[in-house]
């Protein structure tokens, strides 16, 4: 009969039941890991025959693990880390240390200038209104746009990516080495698998954020080939755990350095004051909110300001008119976005022509923040901010210029880690709560 109610127990569809299904610890093992082991076969002769081969022993076994033995959920997650380390570092290093012999194979063109930066920032030259085309990243083939790489004449990566890279450059010269950024990539890697393993939730919902980030295609094939997002992306999880064990002011602090490195971090910064500003209410110390606005500039200021200042039309040219199309060589519009849309449309004739994308941008912005913003106000959780800030960090990239394969790795993975993230609390300590009740 049209529009009568399904008999209980039914064939009606939960979403909630099928999203509980897909988000457990075996089917994120068994789909990620899979699909990491597929690619690293497919790469075999970039990353070793040998990663592969273990690397497919230790998801079977891993997935055997989960399968056989009941509880033990600590053990899993340990052998999930040693994995996840083996999957995302092994193939970097084993790239790095064959690049020397095969040279440039699958390396980015951005960690190539990064390490040409490092080269110029030790001998004292700038970094920013600098031609690189007699660098090795000239090299590199370009097909996209007819005038060639447009990053030969522009630097986008903020300072402090170039200047976290020094220490490494001068101990690899010091030790007689040859020096690689993704040495540097690897440290970062390792900051956030430490992060994810002291987020305050239970052993099965870190091993599904780790399966999620280190065995799992979307972010290590990126690290493979030295692109950086893992540096922010690390910063980001140690700032959400700081904050999720009550240490805003060392959250903020946190948040402040993955905003220096990268200015995607900036989308996390009003969910990170939300519920800054809730504990305050709560009851917390004033000196808290203050110390923690504090911590969130410290590193922003004392690594770009100085840039600035040097050279402001050099950096504002490279690092704001590059990307957003405010030059005549601007970054190219490409990738999985509304800019392709458009060109494929011929609604824009060239992919380096100006195009209002920032209207754009605040128009899909601002809802998603504010109704992000009240979700996270009414129950602040890790799964409400994870949600709120991949919800941002998506319009944001999507109404862009460009819409790159890795940073559509970067949303979807954010998203995966909502659900394991689920209701551990970000809210004002319950003594607080009870002080302001009873006043």
């Amino acid at each position: 009969m049209a529009g009568a109610r399904p008999p209980a127990g039914g064939p009606a569809v939960s979403l909630t039941r099928v999203a509980a299904r897909l988000t457990t610890p075996l089917a994120y093992v068994a789909v990620f890991g899979g699909l990491q082991v597929l690619l690293l076969w497919t790469l075999r002769a970039h990353v070793g025959t040998w990663v592969a081969a273990i690397s497919t022993g230790g998801v079977l076994a891993l997935l055997g693990l989960i399968v056989r033995v009941e509880g033990r959920w600590g053990l899993k997650l340990g052998v999930t880390a040693v994995l996840g380390a083996l999957t995302a570092i092994g193939p970097t290093l084993v790239a790095v240390v064959q690049r020397p012999a095969l040279g440039l194979t699958m390396e980015h063109d951005g960690l190539l200038q990064i390490e040409s930066a490092i080269d110029r920032l030790l001998h004292g030259q700038p970094i920013y209104g600098v031609d690189w085309s007699t660098t090795p990243m000239a090299r590199l083939p370009w097909n996209l746009t007819t005038d060639g790489n447009p990053a030969l004449h522009h630097m986008a990566y903020f300072p402090l990516t170039i200047l976290v890279g020094i220490p490494f450059r001068l101990l690899s010269g010091a030790l007689g080495l040859p020096f690689d950024y993704r040495i540097v990539l690897i440290g970062f890697a390792l900051v956030g698998l430490l992060a994810i393993a002291a987020l305050p939730i239970t052993a099965e919902r870190r091993l599904m954020v780790t399966a999620a980030i280190y065995i799992s295609p979307l972010i290590t094939l990126y690290l493979w080939s030295g692109r950086n997002d893992i540096e922010f992306l690390a910063v980001v999880l140690l700032s959400l755990t700081l904050l999720s064990r009550g240490h805003p002011v060392l959250a903020a602090g946190a948040l402040g350095i993955a905003v220096a490195l990268k200015p995607f971090a900036w989308l996390a910064v009003p969910f990170l004051l939300v519920v800054v500003v809730m504990r305050w209410r709560a009851g917390q110390r004033r000196l808290e909110l203050w110390g923690s606005l504090a911590a969130l500039t410290i590193a922003p200021i004392v690594t770009i300001v100085p840039f600035l200042l040097v050279n402001p039309q050099a950096f504002w040219t490279d690092v704001v008119l590059y990307t957003s199309g405010g030059v005549p060589d601007a970054y190219p519009i490409q990738g999985y976005g509304f800019g392709e849309i458009l060109y494929d449309a011929h609604l824009i004739a060239h992919r380096t022509d100006a195009f209002p994308f920032t209207a754009f941008q605040l128009a899909a912005l601002v809802p998603v923040l504010w109704l992000a913003g009240r979700a996270l106000v009414r129950r602040p959780t890790a799964g409400r901010w994870m949600a709120g800030y991949g919800g941002a960090l998506f319009a944001f990239m999507f109404f862009a210029r460009f819409f790159n394969d890795n940073y559509v790795a970067v949303v979807i993975s954010l998203f995966l880690c909502v659900l394991p993230l689920g209701a551990a609390s970000l809210g004002p300590p319950r003594a607080a709560r009870a002080a302001r009740l009873a006043a």
